[in-house]
């Protein structure tokens, strides 16, 4: 769960950097098309001054005012050009925020289920030991009721309350095991388990995710990460980018996913 709200803040920070990123290049596009405008009513006003009285100084300056504008246009062109791509890019950004938000949702979901199931033998398991003690105090009681002439029928009644007593003991046994096998469960889906965090499905985009994050909150996500999936992901990452995430990470934490990390470059 932990390193899905780390993709998830990772993938925010990325998608802000995205817009900032469009908006830029919008602000140089409106400068560009002002300037275009600009220019464009200078030639209108040298076009009406050349019709009215010619002179090559007024050609040469209106024919430097149309390469000036084809220039500033074919650079408007390439602004436009990386503007819908930059939004392309947002928008696939947007997909993935909500893959893994639906992701999120799910083990939350299931965190739930597991946690009202639990809750559901406790409350079983507090009524089979109140029906257990309403035994235990039956029997006294039947026993001091009983008179000599009711002896065979307080014996069989007693040896089937002793039944009844061994099946509910038995009863208390399976679901104290299977409160105990429930809880185990969900202690380990609380600490993540280091096998869920291997491996996840999703471990190249993870990598392509950490190789563009910036490196201080990639520490700081690693440091709470299993070490054997930090150092896999560090192998994968650029040596540039491994390095940094590993200087922001904390000294001790970072130390022994190095080790990790060269047990498996040793390794065949």
């Amino acid at each position: 769960m932990r390193w899905i709200k780390g993709v998830l803040r990772i993938k925010d920070w990325e998608k802000k950097r995205k817009a900032r990123e469009i908006e830029e290049i919008e602000r140089q596009i409106r400068a560009l098309e002002a300037e275009i405008n600009t220019i464009e009513l200078k030639m209108d006003e040298l076009n009406q001054s050349i019709k009215a009285d010619f002179s090559f100084e007024k050609l040469i300056e209106y024919r430097t005012l149309l390469a000036k504008k084809k220039d500033l246009e074919k650079k408007l062109a390439i602004l436009s050009q990386q503007r819908a791509s930059k939004r392309e890019e947002l928008k696939s950004l947007y997909k993935e925020i909500k893959a893994v938000e639906v992701v999120k949702r799910r083990l939350e979901y299931e965190f739930r289920r597991k946690e009202n199931s639990v809750e559901m033998l406790r409350s079983n398991f507090f009524y089979l030991i109140k029906k257990f003690l309403v035994f235990l105090f039956l029997i006294p009681t039947l026993a001091i009721a009983q008179s000599a002439i009711q002896k065979k029928i307080k014996q069989q009644k007693e040896t089937k309350v002793e039944n009844e007593l061994k099946l509910v003991s038995k009863e208390l046994e399976e679901k104290l095991r299977k409160l105990q096998e429930q809880r185990k469960k969900l202690e380990e889906l609380r600490q993540v388990e280091p096998k869920k965090e291997e491996v996840p499905p999703d471990f190249q985009k993870l990598v392509a995710i950490f190789n563009k994050a910036d490196t201080d909150e990639a520490g700081a996500i690693m440091n709470n990460m299993d070490p054997n999936l930090a150092a896999e992901i560090l192998l994968k990452l650029r040596e540039q980018q491994a390095a940094a995430i590993l200087s922001a990470m904390d000294p001790q934490k970072a130390a022994e996913v190095s080790q990790i990390m060269a047990k498996r470059k040793k390794a065949p």
